[in-house]
């Protein structure tokens, strides 16, 4: 098995793309050549969800041992009829079925990926499509389903219950999921009894990193509240924003909130709140090393690397009531604590800013958890279970 041929599609790809699933890819991509296998990435040439313009050159490419294959996205792609249906599946318009197909056909696509997948898909033995919400995956899914395993990152929302969804899903040989309630939702809400669904989450490794250079660098040497990650609405960083103003206006601590990450909300008009945009390697390492706790609002996540890369720096975590995941982890850590309202949030921040000997006890927790389930060894140990079962499913 160490030299099967496996093939990820993602429709972005490289270490400076801000996103769970592609980091999940990334990264899993990297640990299977580290570990004998061979894998080669189908992506496209965009780095904006938005646009998807074509910014990175087309062509093969080596990018830390993994062989990328980058494809331009057909241009101009049906933005308006795309936005349109977008828009009617986001405020919940009742929508016949080909009008959903048309949503995914209107989407952004890429011809030449389609074509050099459907070319090469015989040389694999599976291929793996993450995440499921993209016209692109949606497409590579179908190219050949009997090799096809599908890494959903599902979330709780209203593209999950489309009919292409659904037989997607079904169609596939094989679903990853990250956690045991990502796969829950499949069961419970969208009904879905797949012999292929296989839990595997993400490994990750402890690395060095220093909060007393990150307080030398940015100056920020008030106690802070960090949020790591897409600085956009979905991820409810505006909720996170006015929780923490209201906070400040009732507190005199010199409490400051740091915002790491790219996206539309880069900028708040509030002395207390700062922006350091997207950090790698050290950087972001220090960031969670200097922080009091990271915050985590968003209530759509299938794994959330973010709580996992701050319990390794042994900090603990605030996590939102309404995701399932999250609260997932956390209770089942004991790594920190969830919020479902201001009262809430205001609280449990006071709890864990005044008792810094419980809050680092959570953050204890919160690595052992990392450590003992989501090991780099202990996911590529699930990992070649799952491509077992794969195997020998008929």
């Amino acid at each position: 098995m160490a030299r099967m041929k496996l093939a990820f599609v993602v429709p972005r790809y490289g270490e400076k793309i801000l996103g769970g699933a592609e980091t999940l890819a990334r990264c899993l991509a990297e640990d299977l050549i580290s570990s004998g296998y061979s894998v080669s990435v189908f992506t496209t040439c965009s780095t904006d969800l938005i646009t998807w313009s074509n910014t990175l050159a087309p062509g093969r490419s080596i990018v830390n041992g993994v062989t990328v294959e980058r494809f331009p996205v057909h241009s101009p792609w049906q933005r308006c009829r795309y936005d349109s249906l977008h828009s009617a599946i986001l405020t919940g318009q009742k929508m016949a079925v080909d009008e959903q197909f048309e949503w995914i056909d209107s989407a952004a696509h890429s011809p030449r990926l389609y074509q050099a997948l459907a070319q090469q898909q015989g040389s694999f033995d599976f291929i793996f499509v993450i995440p499921y919400l993209f016209g692109i995956s949606y497409y590579a899914a179908a190219i050949t389903p009997s090799r096809t395993i599908l890494w959903p990152c599902l979330h709780d929302e209203a593209y999950a219950y489309l009919v292409p969804t659904q037989l997607m899903l079904r169609s596939c040989r094989g679903i990853m999921f990250n956690t045991e309630p990502e796969y829950r939702l499949a069961r419970q809400k969208l009904s879905l009894d797949h012999p292929g669904a296989r839990i595997v989450g993400f490994g990750l490794r402890e690395l060095p990193g220093d909060g007393e250079r990150f307080r030398r660098t940015t100056g920020i040497r008030e106690p802070f509240v960090l949020y790591s990650g897409r600085l956009e609405s979905s991820k409810n960083v505006p909720l996170l924003v006015n929780y923490f103003i209201h906070y400040k206006e009732t507190h005199i601590d010199p409490l400051r909130l740091v915002l790491m990450g790219g996206g539309n909300l880069m900028k708040f008009d509030h002395p207390d709140i700062v922006s350091i945009g997207f950090q790698q390697g050290t950087d972001k390492l220090d960031a969670y090393l200097a922080a009091s706790l990271l915050c985590q609002p968003s209530v759509n996540e299938s794994f959330s690397i973010v709580i996992m890369e701050s319990w390794l720096a042994g900090v603990p975590v605030l996590v939102h009531r309404d995701c399932a995941v999250t609260r997932y982890h956390v209770t089942r850590s004991g790594g920190g604590l969830y919020f479902g309202n201001y009262d809430e949030f205001e609280a449990t921040l006071d709890l864990m800013l005044a008792n810094r000997t419980l809050a680092e006890r959570m953050g204890n927790y919160g690595r052992a958890y990392v450590r003992s389930n989501y090991s780099t060894a202990a996911i590529l140990a699930r990992f070649e279970q799952a491509l077992d079962h794969w195997r020998g499913l008929k």
